[in-house]
């Protein structure tokens, strides 16, 4: 083992437990329930991750390993634009200026970027790219509230993409300081994971889920600017896909689908009879294996040859979620359920293949 897994392990360790310990203080007293910033979910995360990610920076960046660049304002202005997010729901004076900080943290974020880290579609020109970035972290950050949609939910989705980013720094598929930021944000977020985990001990409010939100696609960004727009995309599709689903249900106006939030595929499983832990258990095999081909898409030849596959997995893995019949059953017999169709529509899809082949 060489001095960088040490270095890694110390990181991650101390975005773990530095955020576990001011929780579990907190919890304990039980004062999560009161409203306030000093109660906040958000906050811990914040004041860990800022100055390991500044400290990462100043100490292991190498500029050989990037396609652009990244400098201290890459890190410094999406943290306080996510912490301006997360004021803005706190403080009263603050609530009417919610979208200006936002919009006005997307920009500056955006324009802190070097033309040559903002290449997403490289065909495309360095000003369309940002254009499309920028488009994308807004939308991102408006509906990760929404991720939150049940204990666990949030942290859940924030990991994979995090342990993704993480794991592709690992495999030589990103920089490896973006790898390390990749772990250590992952770190933070099972020490939110733990805590918000059915039952939760953690309340998560919509301005700390924005916050969250804004300061993930940071982490995404660049990454997608060294070339892996694909697996963080993939990373990502659960959460999208499932909000798509419960907008297309309030579309159709019907008084029982006008609830966004009681749209999503944890509310409607519960709602139908599935234990909350089950449901955050169930949630997490799907985004385990979006980890998965989101890794694998690293090491395809085209760059977004897995995301089509990728969407048709989620997508009747979702269907499955809302629809697992409401008589009470373990969650091995679940998975047994659930992989044992999954099986069924792979052997549909060779079958299908072998005719193709056959014509």
């Amino acid at each position: 083992m060489n001095i960088t897994f040490f270095i890694v392990f110390g990181l991650a360790f101390l975005s773990f437990i530095i955020p576990a310990t001011i929780y579990g203080m907190i919890s304990r007293r039980s004062i999560f329930n009161r409203s306030g910033m000093s109660n906040s979910a958000f906050l811990p995360i914040f004041l860990i991750l800022l100055p390991l990610t500044l400290g990462s920076r100043f100490f292991l960046y190498n500029a050989d390993d990037f396609i652009g660049s990244f400098g201290f304002l890459q890190i410094i202005i999406p943290f306080f634009g996510a912490f301006a997010i997360f004021a803005s729901g706190y403080f009263t004076a603050l609530h009417r200026w919610f979208w200006p900080l936002l919009v006005s943290a997307v920009v500056l974020a955006i324009i802190s970027m070097p033309a040559e880290a903002v290449l997403v579609i490289p065909s495309l020109s360095p000003l369309v790219n940002r254009l499309i970035l920028a488009a994308a972290w807004l939308f991102f950050a408006v509906l990760y509230p929404y991720v939150n949609s049940g204990d666990g939910i949030l942290s859940l989705q924030s990991l994979n993409i995090s342990l993704g980013i993480g794991i592709l720094g690992a495999i030589n598929a990103l920089p490896l300081l973006l790898g390390i930021y990749g772990w250590m944000f992952a770190a933070a977020f099972l020490a939110l994971t733990v805590f918000s985990w059915h039952p939760s001990r953690i309340k998560i409010s919509s301005a700390d889920a924005a916050a969250f939100g804004f300061l993930l696609f940071s982490l995404i960004a660049p990454a997608s600017g060294e070339g892996a727009a694909s697996c963080c995309l993939i990373f990502s599709l659960f959460f999208l896909i499932d909000f798509c689903w419960s907008l297309a249900l309030k579309l159709t106006f019907f008084p029982r689908y006008k609830d966004l939030s009681a749209n999503s595929g944890f509310r409607q499983a519960t709602a139908d009879g599935m234990e909350p832990a089950q449901a955050a258990s169930f949630t997490f095999r799907i985004q385990m294996l979006m980890l998965l081909f989101g890794c694998f898409q690293a090491y395809s030849p085209t760059p977004w040859s897995l995301l089509l596959v990728s969407v048709m997995v989620t997508l009747w893995l979702d269907y499955r979620f809302r629809n697992i019949p409401a008589q009470p059953q373990s969650l091995r017999n679940i998975n047994a359920q659930v992989l044992e169709e999954l099986q069924d529509r792979v052997n549909e899809f060779k079958s299908y293949i072998k005719k193709d082949n056959d014509i």
